[in-house]
């Protein structure tokens, strides 16, 4: 195989529909290659994606989720950097000449900016606010570098070398949500040179069912486990500091009995998570959230 520049991972399951339009997005080269992961229960085949885009078909146990589909992506890259893309967003017209910008670098790990906008009318959604917040916040000095390392909790709208990946043996956990934070929180801590470029180069959707929007039991449940088990590793390695608050998990659970609201009381006493973490952001925090559930009730699944 000719050497590699880029390797685009991308887990798909159920976006068949929106796979040309990110196939469209990423030019066509062979220093590119593209890997799609299925995921599905029933696999697809190379000619149910409805592009001529040239792409390697891989799958993935379904039970696995998308962290496993990410995972066999990794096992199966050759390219000198990393770049993921979920199936349903896809890359602004400059994104590959931003990249090539940094082909050279000396650094293993680089943020961008990202777009976001509704899937279905691609109208501006906030979606990429919070990380988009985090650059701006470093570059104007707000928030030091290590913060900004571990709070971009996604693993598209960067750069990462693979080499990074491979010496740390740096993995997405294989859980139906969240699967992300703790790769990402891995690779922010353990990037031995890092920078931010401030141009936009993904565009995020927003999407009817998507993870993103779902607030469910079993989704809130995966997701509060990840961030318990991120923040014992930050404060393993003396970043108490950046350990982020678990009580919105917390909050959620009342909704669902009694049995549940104490598991996860318990959960946390178990991770020895000072669930009071954050707490003079809560307020602020829980409006926010709010005013994004009333903006999205159409796209939000329960």
């Amino acid at each position: 195989m000719c050497n590699i520049d880029f390797s685009i991972i991308i887990p798909q399951r159920k976006s068949l529909d929106s796979l040309p339009r990110l196939f469209k997005s990423i030019p066509v080269s062979d220093k590119i290659e593209v890997l799609l992961i299925d995921n599905s229960p029933e696999p697809i085949s190379g000619k149910d994606v409805q592009t001529i885009h040239p792409f390697q078909l891989l799958h993935s146990n379904p039970h696995s989720f998308a962290g496993g589909a990410r995972n066999i992506g990794l096992d199966n890259a050759h390219g000198k950097w990393l770049i993921f893309a979920d199936a349903d967003d896809f890359f602004t017209p400059q994104a590959f000449d931003i990249f090539y910008s940094h082909f050279a670098d000396e650094e293993d790990l680089i943020y961008f900016k990202s777009d976001s906008v509704y899937d279905d009318t691609l109208e501006p959604s906030d979606r990429n606010s919070l990380f988009n917040a985090y650059i701006d916040d470093y570059v104007l000095g707000k928030i030091d570098e290590m913060e900004v390392r571990l709070s971009y909790l996604v693993p598209w709208g960067k750069m990462i070398k693979r080499e990074l990946v491979v010496q740390y043996n740096i993995r997405f956990d294989e859980v139906l949500a969240a699967n992300d934070v703790y790769f990402s929180t891995l690779v922010g801590y353990y990037s031995k040179k890092f920078t931010i470029d401030t141009h936009e180069v993904y565009v995020i959707t927003t999407r009817k069912g998507s993870l993103a929007n779902r607030w469910d039991l079993p989704v809130i449940e995966s997701r509060y486990h990840v961030a318990l088990r991120r923040n014992l590793f930050l404060k393993k390695h003396g970043l108490k500091q950046n350990q982020g608050s678990v009580m919105f998990f917390i909050y959620k659970s009342i909704s669902f009995g009694p049995y549940v609201f104490f598991s996860f009381v318990f959960a946390a006493l178990r991770y020895h998570q000072n669930i009071f973490i954050g707490f003079k952001d809560w307020f602020k925090t829980y409006r926010k959230l709010s005013v994004n559930n009333r903006k999205n009730k159409a796209y939000i699944k329960k």
